[in-house]
């Protein structure tokens, strides 16, 4: 579809489009709507047909909805365009403590080998520690390929990131060691030689964010960590967030300013924006008050007082 390719190509990652449109269509057929622009009927029939979404998921949709009535309004067909609804961005992140990710940490070591040719029982020390000594997203890790790790140079190179850039990510000499280690046991693997791919399963399966989240589950469980439920959390994305957290409090405890520690941090995120990353500085100042100076309170004010509503999914 013309749209999608258009935002593909301007650096969107649209992923989701296709699902939301195929659907649209579907509602057109029907309805016997034979017509190209949308109308406010149409919507209403779309939006109604799908009472059980979140509203993250509501907002999504019609995010997509309105910018391909848009779309078709700038080709010459008058389409309806509808308003977005009011985003509750009310949800907070986990921050594990140090203490919780040594415990998950002490777990994940602690697993015992399994003959199960579907277990993920090798990955989970890799995986837990690269999502949390790097922030990068779980949909990032899985995507990694054995070419996209230098461990001459201590270095990842991520691609068909959330925002359509590849980037180079660093990493530490102990999780280097623990790549290592990793690569070691994947090397022994039945289906190592099925697939290029970072983390698999030993039949060669690969692993995938369903698989992975069962394992952190628990993992939580097995380090004391309470789980609120579905949606509530912690989830696999709250290691990137404590990450952040964290990141943020050591720079602010060396005595790195915010004004200059937040922009390094946004860079290495991914972030489009500093509108994106903006948050962690109050979810740092309210978890690490003490390592907060009084320096850098001006820029925790002015960093808090913009809103990062419009920002929140590029901030995930």
């Amino acid at each position: 579809m013309k749209f999608i390719a258009l935002k593909n190509n301007l650096g969107y990652k649209y992923t989701d489009a296709g699902c939301a449109l195929a659907l649209l269509d579907k509602l057109a057929v029907e309805q016997d709507i034979t017509d190209v622009p949308i109308t406010k009927d149409l919507v209403d029939i779309y939006i109604k047909g799908r009472p059980n979404q979140s509203e993250k998921t509501k907002y999504n949709s019609i995010q997509i909805l309105r910018q391909f009535a848009l779309f078709l309004c700038n080709l010459g067909l008058e389409s309806y365009i509808p308003r977005l609804p009011k985003c509750n961005g009310s949800f907070i992140p986990y921050i594990f403590s140090q203490d919780e990710i040594k415990a998950v940490f002490a777990v994940c070591d602690g697993l015992s080998p399994s003959q199960n040719r579907k277990s993920g029982v090798f990955l989970m020390p890799f995986l837990i520690r690269l999502l949390y000594g790097t922030g990068i997203r779980i949909s990032e890790a899985l995507y990694l390929s054995l070419e996209d790790i230098n461990l001459v140079d201590n270095y990842l190179i991520l691609r068909n990131t959330k925002n359509g850039n590849d980037r180079m990510v660093p990493i530490s000499n102990s999780l280097a060691q623990v790549c290592q280690d990793y690569l070691i046991y994947r090397a022994l693997f039945i289906g190592a030689h099925k697939t290029q791919r970072l983390f698999i399963l030993p039949d060669g399966t690969l692993l995938n964010k369903s698989v992975s989240y069962k394992w952190f589950r628990k993992i939580l469980w097995w380090a004391g960590i309470s789980h609120g439920g579905r949606g509530k959390g912690p989830r696999l994305h709250d290691l990137r967030h404590s990450f952040s957290v964290h990141s943020l409090a050591i720079m602010a405890k060396e005595g790195l300013d915010l004004y200059h520690s937040l922009p390094l941090l946004s860079t290495y995120l991914g972030h489009r924006s500093l509108t994106a990353t903006e948050d962690y500085v109050r979810l740092t100042a309210e978890m690490y008050p003490d390592v907060i100076k009084s320096s850098t309170l001006v820029a925790i004010n002015v960093f808090s007082t913009n809103n990062i509503k419009q920002d929140s999914n590029e901030a995930n």
